[in-house]
């Protein structure tokens, strides 16, 4: 959609020039006579010159350049000048505006250039009489009749069909549409993928997980079809690249997600297999980010940091749920994902024997840890882990899970500044991935924005809903994109 700040702009370029606009602006009767004469000349003259205008004796090629040859008609005082002879004529009389034969264009003698202005343009498409009529000329403006025009008309994609598409299940496969439509649904991927950022045609990789989620948003955005599509290229090119994955079998969302990321990083000229070594690709930059692990000796006080890469961040839920079955927690107080956040960066006590401290002879040693986030990547992936695994049984945990539209991740992150810029570490809700059912039998629907507007994806049926039955959905996964790419922290 048009912007405010794009209409603006659309109304400081209101003239064609400077010289134009000291005969348009000025009140009185000096622009509707400039309006005048603009269109008596523009009627007068033909596109082109009329074989009975041409004397009929002369040659062909003197009759060629007759036509070709532009003539200049003084919007002043309506006298034909050639070239040369029009800036003779301005130099005699100061005339400075005349329109060109050929197309009847406005040119501008003190620009030496033909010049454009939409709001004569306007009068062009009028009748004589019509345009005569017009008074003063109306200013464009974010209140004008020309804004809301160009909200109601203006999108992104000028030349398809709009509103949302569905993805067919193609057997068992919701766990990859859940994945794909949030892909589909990110403003970041979308600028790279439809500004030709992974072009099919030039890559050399035989089963290109890229070039497959490139045929997936040509096909999303392009198609003049409102029915669902199937993403079948993607599956193929997911089953070749792993056995694991091959199949009608039930997969999980989370390590689809992982596995689509870690091939997109892959399908990139350039990229670097080594993350500690840094790695400068779009998707690298997007989808990863750091993690900090601090170790503490508590007999000596030395630490120990390592840095690994993360792609998402993986959140217990258990132990609040835990909490509130103890009794140290509300029993009215649902999990949260501020919560869970706080339990996973929280010091951690670790006891002697599973940590060595190099300071105390690299003998065992109590000691303390604690998770931070070093980077944060522009596409955050959260998952609020549901399932739990022991020897004797495998359950999943019901309920919701509380979690916002918008998060600060500052205080999450080994950033010690305390007045340092909060804007910078805001995220949005992109989408929530919700698994219904069972372990080993279960269903994947996907909540995501589109626009304003947030919609329900449960394969090819898209159904919109509001913002309170987002916030109500028992999430698994939860996708935050970054505010403002401008301020991203590095």
């Amino acid at each position: 959609m048009a912007s405010v700040a794009s209409v603006s702009l659309l109304s400081e370029a209101e003239f064609g020039c400077e010289h134009l606009a000291t005969q348009l602006t000025p009140a009185g009767t000096t622009a509707d006579q400039f309006k005048s004469a603009f269109i008596k000349t523009h009627n007068a003259l033909s596109p082109r010159p009329k074989p009975t205008e041409l004397p009929s004796k002369q040659s062909a090629s003197v009759r060629a350049s007759a036509l070709l040859r532009p003539k200049y008609t003084c919007l002043t005082c309506a006298e034909m000048c050639t070239d040369v002879g029009r800036k003779a004529h301005a130099q005699q009389t100061g005339h400075s505006f005349y329109m060109e034969s050929r197309n009847r264009a406005l040119f501008c003698q003190s620009c030496e250039d033909l010049i454009y202005d939409h709001g004569l343009e306007r009068l062009r498409s009028s009748t004589s009489d019509s345009a005569l009529k017009v008074a003063q000329k109306r200013r464009f403006s974010e209140s004008s009749a020309d804004e809301l025009y160009v909200r109601s008309n203006a999108n992104k994609r000028t030349c398809a069909k709009q509103g949302v598409r569905g993805l067919f299940n193609l057997g068992q496969t919701c766990y990859l549409n859940v994945i794909l439509q949030t892909l589909l649904h990110d403003p970041i991927l979308n600028t790279y993928f439809l500004g030709n950022g992974h072009q099919p045609h030039d890559c050399t990789v035989s089963d290109c997980v890229g070039c497959a989620v490139a045929e997936a948003f040509a096909d999303f955005n392009s198609s003049d079809k409102a029915e669902g599509f199937a993403a079948l290229s993607l599956l193929m090119a997911s089953w070749r690249a792993s056995s694991s994955l091959a199949g009608y079998h039930q997969q999980d969302a989370h390590e689809y997600y992982q596995f689509l990321v870690d091939k997109l990083h892959a399908s990139t000229d350039g990229h670097q297999e080594d993350h500690e070594k840094g790695c400068s690709c779009f998707f690298h930059k997007t989808f990863y980010g750091k993690l900090r692990s601090s170790v503490t000796c508590d007999k000596c006080g030395n630490v120990t940091r390592t840095e690994d890469p993360m792609v998402d961040l993986s959140l217990d839920v258990q132990v609040q749920a835990k909490k509130r079955a103890m009794g140290r927690a509300g029993p009215s107080c649902l999990p949260t994902l501020s919560g869970c956040l706080e339990s996973f960066t929280s010091p951690e006590k670790l006891m002697a024997g599973v940590y060595n401290c190099s300071g105390c002879g690299d003998t065992p040693q109590k000691a303390t840890k604690q998770l931070r986030i070093k980077k944060l990547p522009a596409i955050l992936c959260m998952q609020l882990k549901r399932y739990e695994h022991t020897f004797s049984v495998s359950e999943k945990l019901e309920g919701r899970i509380d979690f916002p539209l918008s998060i600060n991740m500052l205080p999450y992150t080994t950033n010690p500044q305390p007045r340092v810029d909060k804007s910078r570490y805001m995220y949005d809700l992109l989408s929530a991935v919700v698994h219904k059912g069972k372990l080993d039998a279960g269903h994947y629907l996907v909540y995501c924005r589109q626009g304003d507007q947030w919609m329900c994806f449960n394969d090819d049926q898209v159904t919109p809903v509001s913002e309170a039955d987002v916030l109500k959905a028992d999430a698994y996964l939860l996708f935050y994109n970054i505010r403002s790419l401008a301020g991203a922290p590095q």
